[in-house]
C-alpha cells in the first residue's frame, strides 16, 4: 500500500520550531496515511512468549509450545502469531488469500490453520494446502497463495512484528535499552494484569503528553510528591527516548511501596519507543503501554503489568498499589488529553511552541513523524 507524503514543517532546532499543526491531530485523512507510513513500518509489541493459547487435554499451552497460535490487531491490521511444528515462531497477516476471511479467531492449538469463512487450509509455516471446491479454476498456482508473512522478532519475553520487510531490525529500534535493562531480571516475570482505556483524543496527543514532564507540577500532585522535578530530564536517541525522574528520599511507608520493595533499590527506567510503546522498568516489575489509534479522535491505551511471583499472595498487595497509583495518574492524563483534543479543534488554535528545557522529547517524536511521513 502506498500513500502520498505529508508535509510536516518542523524545524530541526527546537528553539526555532513550531509544534505540529492542529490538522495532524484532527483530520481523518492523516491517520489513513499514518497507518501504512508509520504503524506498518515500525516494530509493534503484540504479546509475550508466555501468552496463553488455551488448554488441551488438561494441559495449558502458551505460544512457546509447538502448534500453538494467538491473534492480535495491529492498528487495524489482523495478525496471527504461530509456533510451527519445528518450534519456530512466525507471524502472518490473519487474512485468507481467497476472499479476506479470518484464518483464525482468538487463540488455540492446531496443526493446520483453516479459514473461518470458506475453509481454505494453510500449514503452520504459511503454505496453502487445501482449497475446497475450486476445481476448474484456471491459472491457479497454490504455491503463490500462501499466507503473507510478517517479520517477527523478540526481546526477552516480548514479541514484536513488523509489516515492512526492509525496516531496520528490532535491535536498531531498541538501541541500548536491552543493555540498560540487563540488571533487571526479566526471566521470571509473570503477567499480573491488563487494563484498557479508550480515550477521546488522537493517538499523538497521548504520546505527546507522555513524553514531557512539563505538566507534572500542575496536573499530577501525587506524582509530584514522589519525584525530584528539578532533576527531571529527557534524553533522546535514534528511535527512542528515556525520561529520568529521580524518586525523592522518603520513608518506605510514605512512598515507593507502589513501585519498590521497601528498603530495596529505588531505581527505574522509563522509555518510549517510536511510535507507540512505553516501557516502565522497576526492580520488581515492568509495565508496558501500547497506544493504538482507533480513529482520528479516539485512542486505545493498553496497560500491562508483569511482576516476579505475581501469583503469590504477598506480591498481590504491591501489584494492587502499583496499578492503583498508575490508574490515578492515568485518569488525570485522560482529562488532560481529552481537553487538548477539544482545543485542537478550536478555530482559535493552529500550532504552538516547545519548551526547550521540558519538551525536547515531544520535538524528537515530531521529527520522527516528519521522517516517516515525508
Amino acid at each position: 500500500m502506498t500513500s502520498k507524503p505529508l508535509h510536516l514543517d518542523i524545524h530541526e532546532q527546537i528553539e526555532c520550531a513550531h509544534t505540529l499543526a492542529s490538522r495532524f491531530y484532527t483530520d481523518p485523512a492523516v491517520l489513513e496515511i499514518e497507518k501504512p507510513r508509520i504503524f506498518q513500518r515500525t516494530w509493534q509489541l503484540v504479546g509475550t512468549l508466555h501468552q496463553s493459547c488455551g488448554e488441551v487435554n488438561g494441559t495449558k499451552h502458551t505460544i512457546s509450545d509447538p502448534e500453538s497460535f494467538f491473534t492480535v490487531d495491529v492498528a487495524g491490521e489482523p495478525v496471527i502469531l504461530v509456533r510451527d511444528k519445528l518450534g519456530e515462531l512466525r507471524a502472518f497477516s490473519n487474512v485468507c488469500r481467497h476472499r479476506a476471511g479470518p484464518i483464525a479467531l482468538g487463540s488455540g492449538c492446531k496443526n493446520v490453520l483453516r479459514c473461518q469463512y470458506h475453509g481454505w487450509t494453510y500449514t503452520l509455516d504459511g503454505r496453502l494446502i487445501g482449497t475446497p471446491d475450486v476445481d476448474g479454476v484456471e491459472f491457479f498456482d497454490r504455491s503463490t497463495m500462501g499466507l503473507v508473512p510478517l517479520r517477527c522478532e523478540t526481546w526477552g519475553q516480548f514479541i514484536f512484528v513488523n509489516f515492512d520487510l526492509h525496516a531496520e531490525s528490532l535491535s536498531a529500534f531498541l538501541g541500548k535499552i536491552p543493555e540498560q535493562a540487563r540488571g533487571f531480571s526479566f526471566e521470571s516475570l509473570e503477567f499480573a494484569e491488563r487494563r484498557d482505556y479508550v480515550i477521546d483524543c488522537n493517538w499523538k496527543v497521548y504520546v505527546d503528553n507522555y513524553l514531557e514532564g512539563y505538566h507534572i507540577p500542575i496536573a499530577h500532585p501525587g506524582l509530584m510528591k514522589e519525584i525530584d522535578y528539578a532533576q527531571y530530564r529527557t534524553d533522546t536517541f535514534r528511535y527512542y527516548s528515556q525520561q529520568f525522574a529521580p524518586i525523592r528520599a522518603m520513608k518506605p511507608e510514605d512512598a515507593g511501596a507502589r513501585l519498590y520493595e521497601p528498603g530495596g533499590l529505588q531505581d527505574a527506567l522509563y522509555f518510549w519507543v517510536f511510535p507507540n510503546l512505553m516501557l516502565n522498568i522497576y526492580p520488581d516489575n515492568i509495565s508496558t503501554n501500547v497506544i493504538v489509534p482507533l480513529s482520528q479522535d479516539k485512542t486505545l491505551t493498553i496497560f500491562e503489568w508483569f511482576f516476579h511471583d505475581a501469583s503469590k499472595e504477598r506480591t498481590r498487595e504491591r501489584i494492587e498499589k502499583a496499578i492503583a497509583f498508575s490508574d490515578e495518574v492515568q485518569q488525570e492524563d485522560i482529562g488532560l488529553c481529552e481537553s487538548v483534543q477539544k482545543g485542537l479543534r478550536s478555530s482559535t488554535y493552529d500550532c504552538g511552541r516547545y519548551s526547550v528545557k521540558r519538551e525536547n522529547g515531544v520535538h524528537h517524536f515530531h521529527m520522527l513523524l516528519k521522517e516517516f511521513l515525508g
